[in-house]
């Protein structure tokens, strides 16, 4: 079963989503974006571990300001919310699940007949594919999450275009000039 958490802004300024995902991003752990297609999808450790409708929602109305943003999650591919917002406010959300679901606002541009079939779909992961396509975010950047990326990163199979954020490590190796066990151990020899 299938779980994940993404975000996806359109916009053409490439470093305002990489301050976003700096600013979305908790300290010590990672973040990745993905553009294409006039997108950029981020993938958060913390969104994706929260699982948390309203954190969500808060980055998505962050992201909102540099553009059209849409957000996924999709739990144990049973239970489907998205979003999409803009100017900073929530144009549309959309919960779906094994109890039934619901819908606040109108998703202007969207035909409200292939939206309802997309947001029916099961498994939800095709849902979601269905529903990146009406927007144009590349399908496969909207059924994945952070776990899917930081498996990808870990056996080296990243593409190029995937940016990391993540804590800085030390500015180069540390030298260590006193220590003095090493001149006992090699004193006379």
């Amino acid at each position: 079963m299938r779980s994940f958490v993404n975000l996806h802004v359109r916009t053409n300024d490439a470093g305002a989503v990489g301050t976003l995902a700096e600013e979305l991003r908790t300290p010590g752990l990672t973040a990745y974006v993905a553009p294409a297609n006039g997108w950029f999808s981020l993938y958060d450790e913390a969104l994706e571990a929260d699982e948390d409708h309203k954190r969500l929602l808060a980055a998505l109305l962050r992201a909102s300001r540099l553009g059209l943003a849409a957000a996924f999650m999709v739990l144990e591919d049973e239970a489907l919310f998205w979003a999409l917002a803009e100017n900073g406010e929530l144009r549309y959300s959309s919960e779906a699940g094994p109890e039934g679901g619901t819908r606040r606002g109108e998703p202007a541009g969207l035909d409200p007949a292939a939206l309802a079939a997309a947001e029916a779909g099961e498994p939800k992961t095709a849902s979601v594919r269905a529903l990146a396509q009406m927007l144009g975010i590349e399908p496969d950047h909207a059924v994945i999450g952070f776990g899917d990326l930081l498996e990808m990163d870990e056996e080296s199979e990243l593409p190029e275009q995937v940016w990391i954020f993540e804590d800085e490590g030390p500015a180069g190796p540390q030298l260590f000039t006193e220590r003095p066990y090493l001149e006992e151990e090699h004193a006379g020899g």
